[in-house]
């Protein structure tokens, strides 16, 4: 879903994701706050999410993974900080598929724009989008939440409402008590994003 992939850009506010994670600009050094929850306005680029606003919870992202025993996965890209001052920084990623200059640049002790541009198989693209810290996040809170009375969120229920775990494993033929469980969960997870 393209709102996750835009949604996950919040990766560079978060300084603890992963080991392969790009260095830590300065800028964020004198922002209030890297935690807890952040609005993101899209705003140009993104297809049909332009315009869109949504909270993204970045205490959820920096949560360690469930399963301690799960294997890391490894990255192939290669990230290096091309500028680093105290109010702008200039990433850049390579990755085998894809390159992506990421730009940020301060406008308060709360807010930041970031533009993206990147070139792969799928062309180039580019997206500007504004991030404004509003605190910590609520008990409870999914990492994306949408404007429940946006146009994302009116599909993201209609899509969640069609989902029929028992239709969409008819033709498992094991393991459909588990499959049925993945839909169940898909559809909760769509509906906490409006929440």
């Amino acid at each position: 879903m393209k709102t996750l992939l835009i949604a996950c850009s919040v990766a560079f506010i978060s300084p603890a994701l992963a080991q392969d994670a790009p260095p830590v600009p300065k800028m964020f050094k004198g922002m209030q706050g890297q935690k807890g929850q952040w609005q993101m306005e899209m705003l140009e680029g993104g297809g049909r999410a332009k315009g869109m606003t949504m909270s993204i919870c970045t205490d959820n992202l920096m949560k360690p993974p469930a399963a301690k025993d799960a294997p890391k996965a490894e990255s192939k890209c290669k990230h290096k900080l091309l500028k680093d001052t105290a109010d702008e920084a200039v990433m850049e990623s390579v990755c085998p598929e894809r390159k992506s200059t990421i730009t940020m640049k301060r406008e308060s002790a709360k807010s930041m724009l970031m533009t993206m541009q990147s070139t792969g198989a799928r062309g180039e693209q580019n997206m500007k989008m504004r991030y404004t810290h509003l605190g910590p996040c609520r008990e409870g809170q999914g990492t994306v939440t949408l404007d429940k009375d946006s146009e994302q969120c009116k599909k993201l229920r209609e899509r969640a409402a069609k989902m029929d775990p028992a239709k969409q494993c008819a033709r498992q033929k094991s393991d459909r008590e588990a499959c049925e469980q993945r839909v169940r969960d898909s559809a909760a997870q769509l509906s906490a994003m409006c929440g």
